[in-house]
């Protein structure tokens, strides 16, 4: 096999994967500390197999799984996976390897099979993106976040920063001296204990495909779609509550009273 043609299975193999590819957890739901953002183990041996080619490579794999106690004191099973993936051609009835990698990774579960299946899900994708496949979720850049724009959009301005202008402007208030006792018609508020903030409701599935449909056929750029939506609400387009994603469909529909979250096209 030739440079060249080496060259173009990598360009294949690294090419970027569609949005319904992409698998982003947050670290609050995992209990991990950390959120994560990566591709579906199914789309990249899905590549593997549109590129190489049915039987164009194959996996050595070792698994080690122990019994572990969680910090909740509840048992379950650590699986550590060492897994080797080699790119070939069957000749002769042989498998002629001409790229190989390896890749290591690890998953803990209650179930002994899913602590299995996780280890060997993440080892292959650490292996497979040796090759580029997937290596865009560990160069992070399956988002275009940083990618910069040829023209700056004229965004026109959200109400939630009309009304962050308008509280930066207002007159603050005096503080009060405090060694200044307070006046006998002056009565302290008594104190409240914090109260649990509700539940949060993560949007559906239906509504981030949805979302993401209106941004493609109407053109916006989606790193600018998604820094209007953090300004807007806080957190990304993937963390945002039902309710929030059914007040931004309506909004870039057209149907609702605020001022578009997208790009207003010249």
């Amino acid at each position: 096999m030739t440079k060249e043609e080496r060259a173009k299975i990598y360009q294949a193999l690294s090419a970027p994967f569609a949005e319904n590819c992409v698998e982003r957890t947050s670290g609050q739901v995992t209990g991990k500390g950390y959120s994560t953002t990566g591709i579906k183990y199914q789309h990249v041996v899905n590549r593997l197999n549109e590129v190489l080619g049915v039987g164009g490579w194959r996996t050595e794999r070792t698994i080690s799984v122990k019994e572990v106690t969680t910090s909740r004191g509840r048992p379950a099973f650590e699986a550590i996976c060492a897994i080797k993936i080699e790119l070939g051609e069957w000749q002769d009835g042989k498998f002629v390897t001409f790229a190989d990698a390896v890749g290591d990774g690890g998953h803990l579960s209650i179930s002994e099979a899913d602590a299995r299946k996780g280890a060997f899900t993440n080892s292959l994708k650490k292996a497979a993106a040796f090759f580029g496949c997937g290596r865009q979720a560990y160069e992070g850049s399956i988002d275009d976040d940083n990618a910069p724009n040829d023209e700056p959009i004229d965004y026109p301005p959200t109400q939630r920063a009309a009304d962050a202008l308008k509280a930066r402007s207002a007159p603050k208030p005096q503080a009060r001296n405090s060694k200044t006792p307070p006046q006998p018609n002056e009565r302290e508020s008594p104190k409240t204990a914090p109260q649990e903030p509700p539940p949060r409701r993560r949007l559906t599935s239906d509504q981030l495909a949805a979302i993401w449909k209106i941004v493609e056929v109407r053109g916006w750029p989606k790193s600018h779609f998604r820094d209007r939506v953090k300004a807007e609400y806080g957190v990304a387009v993937e963390f945002l509550t039902s309710e929030q994603a059914s007040r931004l469909l309506e909004i870039v529909n057209g149907n609702g009273h605020d001022h578009q979250a997208g790009a207003r096209q010249s």
